[in-house]
């Protein structure tokens, strides 16, 4: 049974407890404080007559003293010589007048010791009871006097012993009430001290533990963990406290949940990530490979710009939904950004990372349902093996970060481990994209041209390709730096830069046509079809002769931006070619929403045609594709004379590589075409010659 159910109240409030302990010890040592005075006052009274008693007692027996020595006295002899009888007289006037002087003081203590009824005739007259011993004249007078000391004596005995009887009395009543006290300030005593335990029993096993219960939660509490079990206290007090404790524990977990948790995939947050990853990370299993990879959807931007944003988000709550299937309960997968994911994931079955995320790129790539649109998209994955448990998280994903970089650089569509090379290389892309706008600016820039060869007549056309010639690193290709160029905004200015330089080449070589590559950030740019038209018409050069190429991307197909800009150039004069054909989102459904002038094959297509026979079906297949739709078809990529040759039987109507041509610096165009006419005019010279 608790101590608190041993108050008459049963309360189950601190402070009343606390109310009635107090009121309980303040009434205990009133009691005390009254039993105390009460005794007192009685040990006083009784000291009193203690005293008094000793006194008479003391008086008493001095009394008897002097009747035994005024007896003595009287039976002395008398001393020799004329005054003996003088000094004998003397004596017993002295010893009566003692016993008078006592008897006066034993009737003045106002205890009743001398009774005048019993004594004043025996102690009286005692200068006749001297005389009677003096005189001796006769013999009667002195039997009367030896009779009267004999019941003085005898009243002086009785006297003495009743002192003495009522003295020892006294002492027992004193003796009593000072026990009788002892007793009560006892029992008070054991009473307060009970009381005392009961409160320190209360205190100890009730109230310090649930006080240190409390103290706990709202330290752990305090420590942000809000999965801490708040205690329904018996306590009023804690457990009012506990209720708003809770109250406060639910709100904050809420909160948290707002804080931890991405809205759009229910999925942890980057702050949830770096707070659960660490604990993962300390209680897997030591023999498990374990690693943090980052995620990126190649070309976000590009599916908001083609679907909206609320379409984006559905999107990637489909996208999180299937990874999380893909990588099982075990792995945390969060989403950190708009388009990026992180994934914390120990494979039990000791799959390599690397194997775990090529196949979660290759998930990814099934087409997702969207609006009733059936959507491609690729991931782009860097991931950072775990060395050992006590791992920074955030140097493990600076890691993976890394590695994220390398894989969107490569070509995107592909995971990519970190490695210590990875550094310098991200290191180098962010100098590149600082030195840009000095190179723009500071003749670093220039252009080149790369001839494109029709299968039917002689070279009438090429493309324009920028180089960088960096003052320290060299010369920079620019798969290196056109995406430094994207990601450091300054592909705007770039790609002004290049148009103007091309076409302003381009107006020294008359009869020549010039592809010049369009980003699709230029695409999404206000006026940029002024822009082209107002350059043609500043070098005199007609759009007919300008090919515009164009990257195969899913903005291109759905953007509506994007297509009202190539129906812009295209009505404009303006020739447009699909470049990278065959690598990118959905070839077929932009073929069929834009007509195409030309098809440019990427060198992935071309470059196997002469050796493996599925190469050869699908770049047949696809040349034939754009020759029924009346497209001219471009084979990049051409590095060997065997390729000409399987591209000519496929039907190819350009075709463009280093076999053929390199890039060469602008003062040599005209020299090669030049070079070219001739060569044409000789064969039709010739040819004349023989029908002739």
């Amino acid at each position: 049974m608790r101590i608190g159910e041993l108050i008459p109240t049963t309360s189950r409030s601190f402070e009343k407890r606390l109310v009635i302990a107090v009121s309980i010890i303040v009434l205990a040592i009133l009691g005390l404080q009254f039993v105390s005075h009460d005794r007192a006052n009685a040990l006083a009274h009784e000291g009193e007559d203690l005293r008094r008693t000793v006194s008479m007692a003391t008086q008493s027996d001095r009394l008897l003293k002097l009747v035994i020595r005024f007896k003595l006295d009287s039976r002395a002899a008398i001393p020799p010589g004329p005054d003996g009888m003088a000094r004998y007289a003397g004596a017993l006037t002295d010893t009566a007048m003692d016993i008078e002087e006592v008897v006066n003081a034993l009737r003045l203590d106002g205890l009743g010791a001398i009774d005048p009824a019993r004594h004043d005739q025996v102690f009286q007259d005692l200068d006749r009871v001297v005389e009677g011993f003096v005189s001796q004249r006769n013999t009667s007078s002195s039997n009367s006097s030896a009779r009267r000391l004999d019941e003085m004596l005898n009243a002086a005995t009785a006297l003495s012993d009743e002192s003495q009887a009522r003295r020892d009395q006294a002492i027992a009543r004193l003796e009593g009430s000072a026990q009788r006290w002892n007793r009560q300030v006892a029992i008070f005593a054991l009473v307060l001290l009970a009381l005392a335990l009961a409160i320190h029993f209360d205190i100890s096993r009730n109230i310090l533990p649930a006080l240190r219960r409390m103290h706990g939660s709202l330290k752990r509490l305090a420590e942000g963990d809000l999965d801490v079990p708040i205690e329904r206290f018996k306590l009023v007090e804690l457990r009012d406290l506990a209720r708003s404790l809770e109250t406060f524990r639910r709100n904050a977990l809420a909160v948290q949940d707002l804080a931890f948790a991405d809205p759009s995939t229910d999925l942890p947050n980057r702050r949830a990530f770096v707070q659960i990853a660490p604990r993962l990370l300390m209680n897997r299993d030591h023999d498990a490979p374990a690693f943090i990879a980052l995620i990126d959807i190649d070309r976000f931007k590009y599916i908001n710009d083609d679907f909206g944003h609320e379409s984006s988000d559905r999107l990637v709550r489909l996208l999180g939904e299937r990874m999380r299937e893909a990588l099982g309960e075990d792995a945390l997968l969060a989403r950190i950004g708009g388009d990026e994911f992180a994934i914390y994931c120990a494979t039990q079955d000791q799959a390599p990372p690397g194997i775990v995320c090529d196949a979660l790129t290759r998930a990814v790539r099934q087409p997702f349902e969207l609006d009733g649109t059936a959507i491609s998209i690729t991931v782009s994955i860097g991931f950072a093996e775990i060395e050992s448990a006590d791992g920074d998280i955030e140097h493990i994903l600076h890691r993976a970060d890394l590695a994220l970089y390398a894989s969107k650089r490569n070509g995107r569509n592909r995971a990519t481990r970190f490695n210590a090379d990875l550094s310098q290389e991200r290191d180098l892309d962010r100098a590149l994209e600082r030195d840009l706008a000095e190179a723009l600016g500071g003749g670093q820039l220039r252009m080149v041209y790369q001839p494109i060869y029709p299968t039917t007549n002689a070279a009438q056309e090429i493309e324009a390709l920028v180089r960088w010639r960096h003052p320290r690193l060299g010369e920079i290709s620019p798969g290196r730096f056109i995406p430094a160029a994207e990601r450091s905004g300054v592909m705007p200015e770039l790609g002004a830069w290049i148009v103007d330089r091309a076409l302003s080449d381009l107006s020294r070589w008359a009869g020549l046509a010039m592809s010049v590559n369009l980003s699709p950030i230029q695409l999404q740019q206000e006026g940029f079809v002024s822009f082209l038209l107002e350059a043609c018409q500043k070098y005199r050069i007609s759009p007919r002769r300008v090919i515009l190429e164009v990257t195969e991307t899913i903005s291109i197909e759905r953007n509506a931006r994007a297509l009202l800009t190539l129906e812009l150039l295209r009505n404009a004069g303006f020739r447009i070619a699909l470049d990278d054909f065959g690598t990118g989102y959905s070839s077929l459904c932009m073929m069929k929403n834009f007509k195409f002038d030309r098809l440019k094959l990427d060198r992935s297509l071309v470059i196997d045609i002469g050796e493996d026979e599925t190469s050869r079906a699908v770049f047949d297949a696809a040349v034939q594709m754009a020759r029924q739709i009346g497209a001219e078809v471009v084979a990049e990529g051409v590095s060997e004379e065997a390729l000409v040759e399987t591209a000519l039987v496929a039907g190819c109507t350009h075709l463009q590589g280093f076999h053929l041509s390199q890039p060469v610096e602008a003062q040599t165009i005209q020299e090669i075409y030049d070079a070219a006419l001739r060569k044409a005019e000789r064969a039709t010279a010739m040819a004349v010659a023989q029908v002739s």
